[in-house]
């Protein structure tokens, strides 16, 4: 498995624009769920952030290839990803993605 994180810096005001993008994977989760049996992901989380009064949405996958994550979604199979691809060209600040540098993963290995 790879793993991948980083951080999305929000343009100001954009909070009810986070709003609409969370409640509406939560009301697609099904739709969501497919997106990532596609991309053969495992785990992919999303966590709010305040840094020094600037905003940023935390995302973490675990995937299969992190490679193939990107490719699959960017070919919008789901409407669900083309929502959130407008979306999120919507929300985040221009150069505002900020990727983290891996450092270890801890699986949890079934005995």
């Amino acid at each position: 498995m790879e793993y991948a994180s980083g951080l999305i810096k929000l343009k100001p005001g954009t909070e009810d624009k986070v709003e609409e993008w969370r409640s509406t994977i939560a009301s697609r989760l099904n739709e969501a769920a497919a997106t990532l049996r596609d991309e053969e992901v495992q785990i992919e989380s999303w966590f709010k952030v305040e840094l020094n009064g600037e905003k940023y949405l935390l995302w973490y996958l675990r995937a299969k290839s992190i490679r193939r994550v990107f490719e699959v979604s960017m070919q919008l199979k789901h409407p669900i990803d083309k929502f959130h691809y407008e979306l999120m060209a919507e929300i985040a600040s221009d150069n505002g993605n900020i990727l983290a540098e891996p450092l270890i993963d801890i699986p949890r290995n079934e005995t």
